[in-house]
């Protein structure tokens, strides 16, 4: 007859009787409760680290937002990104956690760049610098699949960056001239008498100057930013956004020479309410023309692909 052993369990091969049979040891889930929770309070601290560390420059930031009309589309980038990253939060979720080392690397690059932001490289490159910490925490805690999963919302943070002054000065006075070429060229083409000279408009006896904050700087970099996010939630495919990017560009410059031209017709658009009205107005249009745009875009996908 068999030995029956208490329990009803039987000794493995080669473990004597009475011995205690080591179990195996129980894997770490990473959806436990408990990892889950201190997961969560990792990500929570390190973004109040961030937030404390670069304190100074987000400062500076949201007073550039506030004290220029160019970048006070500043402050919807950030919303519209953390509602993208909200969005997405089922898909990034389901990635495994895989840490990685590189994120050390991208944290001392992005504190590197703060440390010569202090010491007068300006506010330009500190905002760079937070970018840069951003994407190395990303990095450190979930690894290049998270990184790769939030590409997209960390890209829009470009917009919020502000305005890098090389650049901004090298640009301000050709937009200047292009404006007035071209509202010249409305007035004339509807029948108005106008004389330019450089960026002076002479509309029948009465001068008007096209200043630098009608570069088209501002129609721009809003248009921009909402066309790439238009794409992003009317279309799945990504090359979408970079075709409305680039034609959001000759359509804030169309858009600028009329309100330029408008102004010059009717001098009460030039400044105030009538101003601002006008302008909002322009803008509306511009994102009726990327809706069109968008649809004609794909209809020639779809005539090559059909």
């Amino acid at each position: 007859m068999p030995n029956e052993h208490p329990g009803g369990d039987e000794p493995s091969p080669g473990v004597p009787f009475g011995a205690k049979q080591a179990r195996p040891a129980a894997k770490l889930d990473s959806h436990a409760p408990g990892m889950k929770r201190m997961r969560q309070a990792i990500v929570v601290l390190t973004a109040v680290a961030l937030v404390l560390c670069y304190a100074p420059t987000l400062r500076g930031m949201f007073e550039q937002w506030s004290n220029d009309e160019d970048m006070s589309h500043g402050f919807v980038v950030p919303i519209v990104v953390l509602w993208i990253v909200w969005r997405e939060r089922e898909r990034w979720r389901a990635l495994p956690a895989e840490p990685s080392r590189w994120g050390w690397a991208v944290l001392a690059a992005g504190a590197g760049l703060q440390f010569a932001a202090a010491l007068g490289a300006g506010l330009f490159a500190g905002s760079v610098a937070f970018l840069v910490s951003v994407v190395g925490a990303v990095l450190l805690l979930g690894g290049f699949a998270w990184l790769r999963a939030w590409a997209f919302p960390l890209l829009l943070t470009l917009f919020m960056l502000p305005k890098l002054a090389l650049v901004y000065n090298q640009v301000t006075l050709p937009l200047q001239l292009l404006a007035s070429r071209m509202a010249a060229g409305i007035l004339a083409a509807v029948g108005i008498g106008v004389i330019r000279e450089g960026n002076i408009l002479d509309v029948t006896g009465r001068r008007i100057s096209v200043v630098e904050a009608c570069n088209g700087i501002r129609y721009l970099l809003s248009l921009g930013f909402m066309a790439v996010v238009f794409a992003y939630l009317s279309d799945t495919k990504p090359w979408m956004r970079m075709a409305l990017l680039a034609a959001a560009v000759p359509i804030a410059v169309v858009a600028n020479a009329f309100r330029v031209a408008a102004a010059g017709w009717l001098p009460s658009l030039a400044a105030g309410t009538p101003h601002a009205i006008s302008g909002w107005f322009l803008f509306v249009l511009c994102l009726a023309t990327l809706v069109l745009v968008r649809r004609l875009f794909n209809k020639v996908y779809a005539r090559f692909h059909s």
